[in-house]
């Protein structure tokens, strides 16, 4: 049976608005790592101003950063007429405006972050905490999306061991993003040439390698996670076949990133590779958070099932419900 919840009702405008918001909140965080591989940070030295001027003069570095404060302005136009639409229409209903309201919130501090990491000088520890609030704006905003198309539930009973999975997945994968942000903002992107190990060590001296290589432990305890969440929630799909093909998707995502980030350390680290590894590594967020807001949200295209017990199978299952009926 399906968890107890509230049903929710949205205008297919608001449903694409929130999506659109969505979709600019990605290109934001991919557009906001091409500011860091291309060490752009600095072309705006000011802020909000760029070069004191409104529009300022298109050199490289100017014209990279310059884009990226563009596209921050779009988001938060974009988030506050979600915010605006959900209390207007929807106040009544807890699950749309307060998710809303609360992207309001985390996009102000993430602009304010922003300007305090230019006026830092780009300070690693700030630049880190401004990708983890992008990310979790991302994450609210899915949430937001499903709950948009259909509902809110508790999770249903045969699904608590898959959920606590896919959160755990989820909460991996966003310490993989944060280690990740910090091994490029400490300097330590370098530090290991080879891999999968570390200058053909495993114990080292150096802060720079322990840094990176704490990341590819997160990396590992990750990818353990997210295979984990999957497995589970492909054994349980007659409960959610949406949960299932967004599992897959998850972690062939995954081992792609994996991939890449072994072809951007042993290819010399250039600019393209670090921007595409940090743009899966947001995409693999974004689809294992899906994941794991999933059981909280109806099935999109129709109820939720009984799962099937001990390796039932569906014409053992319908049986059985018939002679039960």
């Amino acid at each position: 049976m399906s968890g107890a919840g509230n049903s929710i009702t949205t205008t297919p405008f608001f449903q694409r608005l929130v999506l659109v918001t969505l979709a600019a909140i990605f290109a934001l965080i991919v557009l906001g790592g091409v500011v860091r591989v291309t060490e752009s940070g600095l072309g705006c030295p000011d802020w909000p101003l760029c070069h004191g001027k409104i529009i300022p003069h298109a050199d490289f570095h100017t014209l990279i950063e310059y884009s990226h404060r563009i596209a921050a302005s779009v988001v938060g136009l974009l988030v506050l007429a979600v915010a605006v639409l959900a209390w207007v229409k929807y106040r009544g209903q807890p699950w749309i405006v307060w998710p809303a309201i609360t992207g309001l919130v985390l996009v102000l501090a993430q602009g304010a972050l922003g300007g305090v990491t230019v006026l830092t000088e780009l300070h690693g520890k700030t630049v880190t905490a401004h990708l983890g609030l992008a990310e979790a704006l991302l994450g609210l905003t899915i949430f937001l999306f499903l709950a948009s198309m259909g509902g809110v539930k508790l999770p249903d009973k045969g699904q608590k061991g898959v959920t606590a999975l896919a959160v755990s997945a989820a909460v991996g994968v966003y310490a993989l993003l944060l280690t990740g942000s910090y091994v490029t903002t400490s300097g330590a992107s370098g530090a290991c040439p080879d891999w999968p190990l570390c200058q053909d060590m495993v114990f080292f001296n150096s802060k720079f390698p322990i840094i990176h290589m704490l990341h590819r432990c997160v990396a590992l305890a990750a990818g353990v996670l997210v295979a984990a969440a999957v497995v589970a929630v492909w054994r349980s799909r007659p409960l959610r076949r949406d949960a299932a093909w967004l599992g897959l998707a998850a972690l062939a995502v995954f081992l792609a990133q994996v991939v890449v980030g072994a072809v951007t350390v042993l290819g010399g680290l250039t600019a393209e590779l670090r921007a595409l590894h940090l743009a899966m590594a947001s995409l693999t967020w974004g689809l294992v958070a899906a994941l794991a807001v999933l059981p909280y949200t109806r099935e999109l295209g129709g109820e939720a099932k009984e799962p099937f017990r001990n390796g039932a199978t569906a014409e053992h299952s319908s049986t059985g419900r018939r002679v039960l009926e």
